[in-house]
């Protein structure tokens, strides 16, 4: 089947689905835990199924009475959804209009260190490389945002990283691979000026120098030079310890996990240059 007929029919197959009465919200139908890996599988119509693996760096308190997972389909002609894509160039896949929402339970004692992995698997898109999907994270129904680490065929495997939990959605992203890396660098840079003070004086420094290099090699095309920067910056973030960095995201809400939310960036940036 060529790739406009896939189009055709999953536009037919999204209006269906946005027309019926199927859109319910659903919890997971399997869902274990194995240490720090949460694994779940969720039916969401009789058409669409997928595979959720979440895999935390070192949780604290992960059990399946704390944290809350549900799917739904959307109404991807509505404005409360389109205006969270941001562009016009971010769309939903047409067979699989779906958004997870991953919501640990206010004051359940769950925390995390560092870096969270989620792992989206499902046989309802048949994609290829001609197909530019990505993985996309949203806090509070806010706009959605590229958390892309990995993306691979059989039939679609999406990975992304996260300091913190929201909504997420795997969505076509038909910007040009420069737009993505100018897009992931300013959320970088404003998460840096935002919240640079959760970070020691001497690493802060640090990582601000090499985000001004980074910037400058974006800025001259030098993308081979801003593939080496960023993954200098990873380094550097991962092994910062909690004292020169925040690095937890509890239930509460009340602290900012700035080494999780720098390395989602930073990961999806490397994404990103080694793509372009």
């Amino acid at each position: 089947m060529t790739l406009s007929k896939r189009y055709f029919f999953g536009f037919l197959l999204l209006t269906l689905l946005s027309s019926s009465s199927i859109a319910q919200t659903v919890s997971p139908t399997s869902l274990s835990i194995n240490g720090n890996i949460l694994q779940a599988k969720l039916q969401v119509t009789s058409l669409i199924e997928l595979d959720l693996v979440v895999e935390f760096e070192r949780s604290i308190g992960l059990s399946a009475n704390n944290i809350e997972i549900s799917a739904s389909l959307i109404d991807v002609n509505s404005s409360s959804v389109t205006n969270r894509f941001n562009v016009d160039d971010i769309k939903a896949i047409p067979s699989f209009p779906v958004l997870i929402s991953i919501s640990p339970k206010a004051n359940s004692g769950f925390g995390f260190e560092g870096l969270a992995s989620v792992e989206i698997y499902t046989r309802s898109i048949d994609y290829n490389a001609a197909m530019p999907a990505r993985l996309f994270r949203s806090h509070d129904n806010g706009n959605f945002e590229n958390i892309t680490s990995m993306v691979s065929a059989g039939s679609i495997r999406a990975r992304g990283n996260t300091g913190s939990f929201s909504d997420f959605m795997i969505l076509l992203d038909e910007r040009s691979n420069i737009d993505m890396i100018d897009d992931t660098f300013s959320q970088l840079s404003q998460l840096f000026n935002q919240h640079g003070d959760k970070v020691s004086l001497i690493l802060a420094t640090s990582i601000q120098a090499s985000i001004n290099n980074l910037q400058h090699a974006l800025l001259m095309a030098d993308f081979a030079t801003a593939l080496e920067v960023t993954e200098s910056l990873i380094f550097i973030t991962e092994n910062a310890t909690g004292d020169q960095m925040s690095n937890v995201w509890r239930s509460s809400g009340d602290v900012t996990n700035m080494q999780g939310e720098l390395l989602t960036r930073l990961k999806t940036l490397r994404y990103s240059l080694r793509v372009n």
